[in-house]
């Protein structure tokens, strides 16, 4: 289909795949190209092989959970847009899904509504505007796995706000041994200060769920809930 945006269902209830699909067709926007995937075990596999703009998952799924399935793509790095099917919608709710990395939420009898359409201009705009960002933070994943288990306690030490001096102390090692740590994580990561070595690897934290402290924690989910419920007036922990 010429010039269709790709989206992928992954959901083990036929009649809500058929449901969407149905609606879909009916909006204005598309034409949109759904593929759908029912066994949980293949979804992260479905991910990589249709590259969908964007992904409808369901929070309940026979075999696992959609958060489990969230945090292993934004583990691996696949970080399309995705919005959870949800029963009900609550601020926990939310909460819980924004921390998995999920983008939005909806509520499955709002697909019928408008808030289908809102939710998916939503989500798409928001990927077009962070695309630069969103590539940036595929990369350092990529390259945090290359770090060694020394690096990592490094890396977290730094990221924690500690100088070369604490850090040694902290882990009884010599400031000339933390320096060149410090400088192999530096060169790994592609890092040209340490402000943006923090910066690189938060961004990173905020999809792949590798929160380093609860300060971080806190900011991250924040920033994500304001992202989630924009059109329902702001953070849902606040």
């Amino acid at each position: 289909m010429p010039n269709s945006i790709p989206v992928l269902m992954i959901d083990d209830n036929e009649d809500d795949i058929v449901l969407l699909r149905e609606r879909l067709a009916e909006l204005p926007d598309g034409p949109y190209e759904l593929s759908s995937e029912v066994d949980a075990d293949n979804a992260i596999a479905r991910v990589k092989q249709t590259n969908p703009a964007v992904i409808f998952l369901d929070y309940r799924l026979s075999t696992t959970t959609g958060l489990e399935v969230i945090r292993e793509m934004r583990k691996l790095g696949l970080l399309q847009p995705v919005i959870v099917l949800t029963g009900q919608g609550d601020e926990y709710l939310a909460a819980e899904i924004t921390r998995a990395g999920a983008n939005a939420y909806l509520v499955k009898d709002d697909i019928t509504t408008t808030r289908l359409p809102e939710t998916i201009e939503y989500v798409l705009d928001e990927a077009r505007k962070s695309a630069p960002d969103r590539a940036e933070r595929s990369e350092t994943l990529a390259r945090l796995d290359n770090l060694t288990p020394r690096e990592n306690e490094v890396l977290d030490e730094i990221v924690n706000g500690l100088t070369n001096k604490q850090i040694a102390a902290k882990m009884h090692r010599s400031i000339e041994t933390i320096k060149v740590h410090r400088a192999h994580i530096m060169s790994k990561l592609m890092a040209e200060s340490t402000a943006d070595l923090v910066r690189r690897v938060t961004n990173a934290a905020s999809v792949a769920d590798r929160f380093l402290n609860i300060s971080f924690l806190g900011r991250l989910v924040c920033e994500s809930c304001r992202m989630l419920v924009t059109s329902r007036g702001g953070c849902v922990l606040s």
